[in-house]
């Protein structure tokens, strides 16, 4: 990580991915593959203890294995040499089975799916905490009014709570996808030189499950080599999971400008050398620059999945160089939102200003529902299509110019229910109760299908086997 991509994202967040995790993870892979090889009895006891301890002793060169891999045009192997050298020096039994049967894309996908855990681990842990912040926001608000935007355009009465539970409601979809697609994807690969295993034979599977339970992750029961359709499943989701973030982003930011001030971050301090009344909505501003990086990088790793036979030559490669950046975008995308909605101010008085700076004009649509039983729906579209302008010019109510307007074609004796019709629908907490609804609907929903989980998937934590 560099200083301009750090402020972008959370303090200390981001951190897989580093050399010394890459390192970690592919000695994780050389030593358990050789313990599950002794529990299946096809290398001895001591070789497997012997290569235990070459991977938790041997001292590792980061330049100098960068050096031989680049030579090499393999990472795996560049680390099986400083082994291979502490092995001759100080235990010449585990010499002959280290790396044994294995393949070096065997090492490097298995350690890309250890890393890939604990990024995907973060992230879940983030998008939970995002949610249940927005589920907050959702219930308590979820009767505030405020103009809905059609093309940017006021449009007629939503809610805020309701934008929150569909904002909620999306992210729990990618999480759970995500918890399903993790099991299948995050798994050892244990393929050999061509994807057949062939030295180790019949004992392939037994040897693939028994490294599955040593590392704590899957067993496919295959190779996946140049097959990666399950491993860029979970990507792409990943992907779909930061566009739905960095809409809210867009959303919150516009509704954070001053013109509009219908919320804002928590106050910080200043965040401008030049112009101390600004209050950016930094935390947004982080969402939208993580999330922006995502759509190149999906359609780049997309372009991996052209591998040529049973080993890529270039394609496999960018991906494992990318595959990281994903998951720092979308974890610091989360974890920015995560801030922003855990300290978000709302202001529902500014809500019902903008409401009111119309005129009216929101509850037209509502107004000639009214007007149509006392004067017939197409004379009060007419009528409402007429007087929406001078409502605007005048900076009268519309409702204020309908009542004299349906005066004239009404009996007297209707014109009391026709102006409690009419206050009704130009009334916001009426007009709210549809979007109040779906709020809630989604709200109860979601609490359905929490109770519904059973409590290792309730808590999305245990994504592999």
């Amino acid at each position: 990580m560099t200083l301009v991509n750090d402020y972008l994202g959370p303090a200390g967040g981001g951190a897989w991915f580093s050399d010394a995790q890459w390192l970690q993870a592919l000695l994780r892979f050389e030593s358990g593959l050789a313990r599950a090889q002794a529990d299946c009895g096809l290398i001895p006891e001591p070789a497997a203890q012997a290569i235990a301890r070459a991977c938790a002793q041997a001292p590792l060169d980061r330049d100098r294995i960068a050096e031989q891999a680049r030579a090499s045009g393999a990472l795996g192997l560049a680390l099986v040499k400083p082994l291979q050298q502490w092995l001759q020096a100080h235990a010449p039994q585990g010499l002959p089975w280290l790396h044994w049967g294995a393949t070096t894309q065997d090492a490097v996908d298995t350690a890309s799916a250890l890393l890939t855990q604990q990024a995907l681990q973060a992230l879940l842990a983030e998008l939970q905490a995002l949610v249940a912040a927005l589920v907050e926001l959702a219930t308590r608000h979820a009767a505030t009014p405020m103009l809905a935007r059609s093309l940017l355009q006021p449009a007629q009465i939503t809610s805020f709570g309701f934008k929150c539970a569909q904002s909620a409601a999306a992210l729990q979809r990618s999480i759970d996808q995500l918890a399903q697609l993790a099991p299948q994807a995050l798994c050892v690969q244990l393929g050999g030189a061509v994807g057949n295993g062939a030295t180790l034979g019949t004992h392939r599977l037994a040897v693939e499950q028994a490294l599955a339970r040593h590392l704590g992750l899957g067993a496919s029961g295959r190779s996946w080599h140049t097959q990666r359709d399950t491993w860029m499943r979970l990507a792409m989701e990943v992907a779909v999971c930061c566009g739905s973030l960095a809409k809210l982003a867009r959303d919150w930011s516009l509704m954070s400008q001053y013109e509009v001030g219908e919320i804002s971050e928590a106050v910080r301090g200043s965040t401008s050398s030049a112009m101390p009344h600004k209050r950016n909505p930094v935390h947004c501003m982080q969402a939208v620059a993580q999330a922006q990086a995502v759509p190149p990088l999906a359609a780049l790793l997309l372009g991996c999945m052209a591998q040529s036979h049973e080993r890529a030559l270039g394609e496999w490669q960018a991906e494992v160089a990318h595959w990281p950046e994903l998951w720092r975008h979308a974890h610091g995308a989360a974890a920015a939102l995560r801030q922003a909605a855990q300290t978000l101010q709302v202001h529902p008085r500014r809500m019902l200003e903008h409401v009111a700076s119309l005129r009216g004009l929101v509850f037209s649509e509502a107004c000639v529902h009214a007007l149509a039983p006392f004067t017939g729906k197409h004379e009060a579209l007419a009528a409402v299509e007429q007087l929406a302008p001078l409502a605007l010019e005048q900076q009268r109510d519309l409702q204020e110019l309908l009542v004299p307007w349906a005066a004239g074609r009404t009996a007297p004796a209707q014109l009391p229910a026709l102006r409690r019709a009419l206050a009704l629908a130009c009334e916001p907490q009426q007009a709210v109760q549809a979007s109040q609804r779906e709020c809630l609907a989604l709200l109860a929903s979601r609490a359905a299908a929490t109770l519904e989980e059973s409590p290792v998937n309730a808590e999305h934590t245990d994504i592999c086997p």
